[in-house]
């Protein structure tokens, strides 16, 4: 005898051996992965494991399952979601009573996706088998992500360069070196208030299980602006962090030393002339700006020299938007973040290619991301991701900030069943259950593009 779970998808019941199943859950929410095939609905995120997720009846009828309910089974050893109409429960059948699928004739359902079948209450069952559709990439061990940092900071040496994040405040720019900054966030919907703090403090807030202070800029500078605080920077200040609340944040820019203008060749206080004079945004520094002891009295937390530990071990990320998909560039493969104004056209280039954009005498190609992706409903900005190793510049709908991750928190796309390595390389697990893509930015970038913006370029 032999276990299986009974369940339906359309108007037909099918079988799975119990002892492959995992268990039955209630999806809330699914992440759509970019170019997946057409029966996969997407990922989810499991108890911080990423899983993909087929839809039952577009794999079988080129239909979308109308349901919440998927079973956890096991294809060749790994997990896969099956999105199902309805689970039937638990039978048990003599083995001989199953049928091969050499000795049947089917007529509508995929011949590749059953395995036999056996009847039940006069009803047909088919045996159903994901192997052929649903098969285990080859894993290989890559330091891909950690090269490219390593590369990052090989060429900050020998060009000089540095990093910072723009941000506005009022009217008013700055600019806060990248190396001080943990990630950017959301201005959290709880902030709780600190009795008899100075004026500039707006409270606490909790980020991950972390109590993290959180200090208006516009009110420690004195800077007036009538603007809503949208994101907060957090900076790290010696062995502890705190959040900075900002009107919104601009730009990722890494910028030759020479073009930073210093008060005095031993300051840290200067200003990043930007565009050719165009902008210019003020440099300051969390030393400059607070004194660890002063946080250090307004927060209880007894964890932080061992959380900011491991934050210095996390992997570093650019982390934007295109509509409601989620996606990240390891830092160190981005060469800034920028707006662009008016693009010029590219001849005979593809739909996803907007344009031309001079920046800084040097001609890139502008992506859109929401077309090469097929992301649907998405609307591209003017704030664009300019690649490190390419002429290129990929446009999405926001700029998220910067976002540091534990290794762990990153599930390499072969070892989820089913996803094919073309654009994305790497899933992020967020601790809210949420799941980020990250780009694979040899992918993104064509070669036959490159060629045709030489081309017009020297034309």
């Amino acid at each position: 005898m032999k276990d299986f779970i009974l369940f339906k998808i359309g108007d037909q019941t099918f079988a799975y051996p119990t002892e492959e199943v995992n268990e039955t859950i209630k999806v809330s929410k699914i992440f759509p992965v970019p170019l997946s095939p057409p029966y996969i609905k997407g990922v989810i995120n499991l108890r911080n494991r990423v899983i993909p997720v087929v839809d039952g009846g577009r794999l079988l009828w080129n239909r979308d399952t109308e349901s919440d309910t998927a079973i956890i089974l096991k294809v060749s050893g790994e997990p896969v979601g099956l999105l199902v109409e309805k689970v039937l429960g638990i039978t048990e059948v003599d083995e001989e009573a199953i049928k091969d699928r050499e000795e049947i004739e089917i007529a509508d359902v995929r011949e590749d996706l059953v395995s036999g079948l056996f009847e039940k209450d006069s009803q047909v069952v088919f045996l159903m088998t994901l192997s052929e559709v649903i098969k285990p990439r080859e894993r290989k061990k890559t330091a891909r992500r950690e090269t490219k940092t390593t590369t990052r900071e090989q060429k900050e040496t020998v060009r000089e360069q540095e990093g910072f994040v723009i941000f506005g405040l009022g009217r008013e720019w700055y600019a806060l070196p990248v190396g001080e900054v943990r990630e950017i966030v959301n201005y959290p919907e709880t902030v709780s208030r600190i009795p008899q703090a100075p004026h500039y403090v707006e409270g606490v807030f909790i980020l991950r299980k972390e109590e993290l202070i959180l200090i208006s800029l516009k009110n420690l500078l004195g800077v007036p602006s009538r603007e809503e605080e949208k994101r907060v920077i957090v900076a790290h200040l010696g062995s502890t962090a705190v959040g900075l609340a900002v009107d919104e944040v601009k730009e990722i820019r890494w910028v030759d030393k020479e073009e930073i203008l210093y008060m005095d060749k031993d300051s840290t206080k200067g200003v990043l002339v930007l565009d050719e004079g165009k902008r210019l945004a003020l440099i300051v520094t969390i030393k400059d700006l607070l004194r660890e002891e002063e946080i250090e009295e307004l927060t209880s937390s007894e964890e932080e020299t061992q959380q900011q530990e491991e934050v210095a071990n996390m992997k570093s990320f650019v982390h934007f938007t295109v509509g409601d998909t989620d996606l990240a560039i390891p830092i160190g493969e981005v060469k800034e973040v920028i707006e662009v104004e008016e693009l010029t056209p590219l001849p005979k280039a593809p739909e996803y290619i907007e344009g031309m954009y001079n920046l800084r005498n040097s001609v890139i190609a502008i992506v859109s991301l929401s077309k090469l992706l097929g992301i649907k409903g998405a609307k591209d900005s003017n704030r664009v991701v300019v690649l490190e190793n390419f002429p290129v510049g990929l446009m999405v709908s926001d700029l998220r900030g910067i976002l540091k991750v534990r290794e762990e928190d990153i599930q390499p796309v072969e070892e989820i069943a089913g996803i094919e390595e073309n654009m994305i390389e790497g899933m992020i697990k967020t601790q809210e259950g949420g799941i980020i893509f990250i780009l694979n930015t040899k992918a993104v970038v064509r070669e036959e593009d490159i060629e045709l913006l030489k081309e017009t370029s020297q034309a």
